[in-house]
């Protein structure tokens, strides 16, 4: 499966220096130019790991022209949003979007696009066997300023049997 990831997850993994296991999920994860402009502009611990990730297995791929279906569903979006969904949306193959935005990821899901955020990526972690906790991650997330809502980090933490 390939992992197309928008900013703010790459971000938010990098953040509690768990990026490596979208490398331990996907056969390959890619971004589009505009999510590496964006991730090239981060300061901070989080910009080492991307750097590292970005030469590691992060892979920056060119953007096909668009259909005018696909092209009308993404125009209220932002250009990076826009570039990771219109990615996405030229795989034919087993694809997971990652992408936190509400908003984009009901325009992904007009395009039949499956999707899944930070919490998602975690809990499929779990599930997998590569992480044995997410609780300490999710509340970490928090701490480093990821917003989460009480709701989705409780959520989380049920599904994941981690009251």
């Amino acid at each position: 499966m390939k992992i197309i990831s928008n900013t703010g997850p790459i971000i938010g993994l990098a953040k509690i220096d768990s990026l490596p296991i979208l490398k331990e999920i996907a056969s390959e994860v890619l971004i589009p130019p505009m999510v590496h402009r964006e991730l090239l502009g981060k300061i901070g611990i989080e910009s080492e790991r991307i750097d590292k990730a970005l030469n590691d297995f992060i892979r920056v791929a060119e953007l096909n022209p668009l259909d005018s279906v696909t092209i009308e569903i993404l125009a209220d979006l932002d250009e990076g949003e826009r570039q990771t969904i219109g990615l996405a949306s030229t795989f034919s193959e087993d694809v997971l979007l990652l992408l936190d935005d509400r908003v984009g990821r009901l325009a992904a899901e007009k395009l039949n696009i499956p999707t899944t955020g930070l919490i998602g990526i975690l809990l499929l972690a779990k599930e997998k066997g590569i992480l044995e906790n997410i609780r300490s991650l999710i509340d970490n997330l928090r701490k480093q300023g990821y917003w989460i809502s009480d709701e989705v980090a409780d959520t989380a933490k049920r599904l994941a049997e981690e009251k």
